[in-house]
This record gives structure tokens, sequence and C-alpha cells, in this order.
């Protein structure tokens, strides 16, 4: 979908350009309305990734449109468009790669202020006529436009490139697209409508991006990958009559949190995910917790179940994991518990609740252990 919309951008500006003032009308008013309800949605799930990259391009739209508006004159030679054209590339690059935080941090509140100071600096030193920009006579080499913007958004769409080329998550390919159309925004910003078609399709593209990472995110946990609680209990209706649920816990996970920090234990976790996967190819594995995993066995009985929940913790225990930046490789253990569903079970949390007592009792005698209920 954001390739798609990128392609009719695109393809809409080189075939229809100049657009009648009316269309370019509407088109802000999408703009806007897709902008506003971008930031609404961030707000309302508190989610701040997007919310940056959102403010300073809607922010340098704003004033580029304002600029464009207000003089005749050649806008690649204005100084507040020069600034701003170098500093939001230098922004973008830096905002994407903020950690994924609730949007009400008090972190975020200095990140704000510092964009609202930036901006200021920005608008008073183009008053004065000063320019951001080293290597101004080189300009013509880019068709009049900053030679260093374009550099900056060129390092900014590659490094976004490598990152979603590795990640592949909704939002960060959302968010390439998006920077794309800002780049191209920026470029064509002297033409009649280049400006606004671009940063209109942008919008409609973090839009997008941003309602689908929402419902991802609600449905599957980031780190993994894997379905969560919500899928857990949306999926419970379809579970066969016959199945046994297991849950897995990560031994001392409190503990080696914080011993190995954020990062390492996460790198743990997927790991950890990985072995499972690894041994268990037809049961459906379920991120709970950040230290609990459940797994589905669809048509087994409690015996198979812990046959196979047995061989998940044989096979972790035995493992040697190596992380990065330690020079011995780190032990893990897990402890699990099988329950099957009886007939009594009304909802498969009674199935948990058993399992999960099960474990509670072995866990106060000991840990890398497997019980069943």
């Amino acid at each position: 979908m954001p390739a798609l919309i990128f392609a009719v951008s695109l393809l809409s500006f080189y075939a229809f350009d100049p657009f009648d003032s009316d269309t370019l009308k509407n088109l802000h008013q999408i703009f806007l309305i897709a902008t506003i309800t971008s930031f609404l949605l961030l707000f309302y799930f508190n989610n701040n990734k997007p919310v940056f990259l959102l403010l300073i391009n809607t922010l340098g739209y704003l004033i580029i449109s304002y600029l464009k508006k207000e003089t005749t004159a050649d806008l690649t030679q204005q100084p507040l468009f020069i600034n701003l054209s170098i500093i939001l590339p230098l922004n973008m690059l830096i905002f994407f790669y903020l950690p994924e935080r609730k949007i009400f941090h008090r972190y975020n509140v200095y990140i704000l202020l510092i964009v609202l100071a930036e901006f200021s600096l920005i608008e008073n030193l183009s008053r004065l006529g000063i320019i951001l920009d080293p290597f101004s006579a080189l300009n013509e080499i880019s068709h009049g436009l900053p030679l260093l913007s374009c550099l900056l958004y060129a390092l900014c769409l590659i490094s976004l490139f490598i990152t979603i080329s590795i990640n592949g998550y909704i939002l960060e390919t959302s968010l390439f697209f998006y920077s794309f159309e800002i780049a191209l925004g920026i470029i064509y910003a002297p033409t009649y409508s280049g400006l606004i078609i671009f940063n209109t399709s942008a919008a409609i593209t973090i839009l997008l991006g941003i309602g689908e990472h929402l419902h991802n995110i609600k449905y599957h946990d980031l780190l993994t990958g894997l379905s969560n609680r919500n899928t857990f209990l949306k999926q419970e209706n379809t579970f066969p009559l016959k199945y046994s649920l297991a849950i897995i816990l990560i031994d001392d996970y409190e503990r080696l949190s914080k011993i190995f920090g954020k990062g390492s234990i996460n790198a743990l976790v997927l790991m950890i995910k990985e072995q499972m996967e690894t041994v268990e190819t037809e049961a459906q594995i379920y991120r709970f917790a950040p230290d609990e995993f459940i797994v589905l066995y669809r048509g087994l009985g409690l015996k198979d179940a812990f046959n196979h929940t047995e061989k998940i913790r044989r096979a972790i225990a035995c493992t040697k994991f190596n992380l990065r930046g330690y020079t011995k490789p780190i032990n893990l253990t897990i402890s699990g518990s099988v329950a099957e569903k009886k007939r009594s079970d009304v909802h498969a949390a009674d199935v948990l609740l058993r399992a999960d007592k099960a474990l509670q009792k072995a866990y106060r005698f000991t840990q890398n252990i497997t019980s069943q209920a």
C-alpha cells in the first residue's frame, strides 16, 4: 500500500502538474485531516515513535507553504527555505531512531522544547540572512536546491532502507516511503503543486502505517513477532475439542534483566523463541508476558503435551547462548507446566489457571522443571 500511494502521487505529479487551485485546496485539506488523525491516534494509544517526525515535517510544510504564498521570489534562494531543507532531513535521521517509549514521558518534553527552540533559531537566522549551507557554491549540481539537503535526504533514505531490510516492521516500512515523499516534496517545492501532492501522499502513507502498526501490536508481540494474549483470547473459540496448554517461564528473568540490560535480555528472549520454534514445529506459541510463553497443542492429551514441553525444556537447558559483547556462552533455563482441557472447562483461561497453579507449586522448590496439572 505505501508503494502504491507513492507510485500514484509520482505519476499524478508528472502527468497532471500543474493542478488547478481547487484540487490543491482539497489536497491540502486531506493533508491536514490525515495529519491530525495520525496525531490523535498516537496520543490516544500513547505511542511516540513517529510523533516527532510528523511534527517537524508538518511544521516544515506549513512554513514553506506560507513562504510560497507570501513571496514571488525564487524559493530556492530564500534563506528560510534553504535552512529548513537542511534541518528537516537531519532531524528525520535522528528522530527515526528514537527509542520506543510512551508519548507522555519527560524525555519527550525535552525533545519537544528542543524542536521548538530549533525552529525559532532557524527563523531568526533566516531573518538575518544567515544560511546553514556550506556548499552553496555547488548547488547548481542539485538544480538550485541545497546540495547538503540532497545528501542528508539520501543518507536518511539509505539508512531507513537498510533498517527495514533487517527488521521488516510495518511502521518502519511506512516511514521509509513517507520520508521519500517528504524528500520529493522539498525537491519539487518550487513547482506549483509538488509540495502539496507529495506531502499529502506522505500524510496518507503514515496514517495507514500507524493504523496497521497499532492493529499489529494489539495482536502481536513486536520483539518476537509471536501472537500475544489478545490473539489467544480472540482465537479461543477456534480451539479444537481436545487440546492442551503449556505455560513456559524463563527462569530468573528479573535477575537476568538487571544483569544484562534491556537490549541483551531482548536478544536472549529472541534466541529462546527461535530454539522453541526449532524444537516444536507444529504447536502454536504465544508470548503472554516478557518472561512467559503459552504453547497450544491441538489434539494432544496431557501425556503427549508434557513430553513435547519437556523436550523444549531440555533443548533450552542444553543450548549455549552466545551474546554479543560476552566472551563466554550463557546458560539459560525455563520451567514449564502443562494442563489438558476438561469437559468442565468453559474457557481456555480455566486450563491456563490449572497449569499456572501447578507451575507455582513446583516453583516453590525448584526451577528448570516441567510439571503437569
